[in-house]
């Protein structure tokens, strides 16, 4: 019996040990109570769109395709009248000329970005450049009869005017995102225009009738020579497009820009009537290019 009540004592003098152990174990009391900790996941990362890796430079290669502008040609003799001239060709008759560009930008956003464009235009045609035949008929007083005789002079000519033009524009472009490579977009922008008519003409002329030589033309005969205009003016354009990404950085862009030109400019010439005068305004050029884009940081 005796016995029995010391191995009693012992048993829960040794569970009395063992409590401040499993406390231990269990993170104490309070901990007992709780569920197992789950990890709490790293927030995911907040998409960002970095600006500094997403400027661009462009080569391109089109032509204008057509061209509506009012050419105005002129024949002014030495009194000032004016008639219409036979040396300028309607703007729809020009025909097609190459375009070569270069544009540098910047994306505003993953879809806006704006750029400056630089087009150049080589010199269009814009006068016939075969040798035209025609006839003029000036008025003197021969004061031998006292009375108003009229000549005639036979004359050719070949008067040939180019155009050229450099544009410079300002342009904001909306890409419009498709999730594949292909991405359309639209736009517009402002900026000048720098134009440029050259003119080279020949001139001869023989009498075919009565002439007098106080009715003669001015001038020498062979009359020949040349001239050049410049001129800046404002211009503006819609653009629409759309590029092909062929890499991440090499983007192939097709677009048709609409542009249009302020302001008029002209270009004179002596002739064997007086002065031709051949004013190009009011233009309005279709064209297209393609070329690469390719964007770096």
């Amino acid at each position: 019996m005796k016995f029995s009540k010391m191995l009693l004592l012992a048993g829960i003098a040794l569970a009395a040990g063992s409590v401040p152990a499993l406390a231990a174990d269990w993170g104490g009391i309070k901990d007992m109570g709780g569920g197992v900790a789950v990890p709490v996941p790293a927030p995911a990362p907040v998409p960002t769109f970095d600006a500094d890796s997403d400027w661009y430079v462009g080569l391109a290669i089109g032509a204008n395709l057509s061209q509506s502008a009012n050419i105005k040609d002129s024949d002014i003799d030495y009194l000032g009248n004016s008639t219409p001239g036979v040396w300028a060709r309607d703007s729809s008759d020009i025909g097609a000329s190459p375009v070569f560009g270069l544009n540098f930008g910047r994306y505003i956003t993953p879809s806006l970005r704006a750029e400056i464009a630089i087009d150049y235009t080589p010199d269009a045609q814009i006068s016939n450049n075969h040798r035209l035949g025609y006839e003029v008929n000036p008025s003197s007083y021969d004061f031998n009869t006292n009375s108003v005789v009229t000549n005639s002079y036979g004359v050719s000519r070949t008067d040939t005017v180019k155009l050229a033009r450099t544009t410079g524009l300002f342009n904001l472009l909306y890409d419009i995102p498709t999730g594949t490579r292909f991405t359309p977009y639209i736009g517009g922008g402002v900026g000048f225009t720098w134009r440029s008519l050259r003119r080279s003409y020949t001139e001869d002329y023989s009498c075919i009738g009565t002439c007098s030589p106080a009715a003669a033309p001015s001038g020498p005969s062979p009359l020949s020579g040349s001239s050049s205009k410049q001129q800046l003016d404002f211009a503006a354009a819609v653009q629409a497009g759309v590029a092909y990404n062929i890499t991440d950085q090499i983007i192939w862009d097709n677009g048709w820009q609409m542009l249009w030109e302020g302001g008029s400019i002209a270009t004179s010439a002596p002739s064997a009537s007086g002065e031709n005068r051949i004013v190009y305004k009011d233009s309005v050029l279709q064209q297209f290019r393609s070329g690469i884009r390719i964007k770096f940081d």
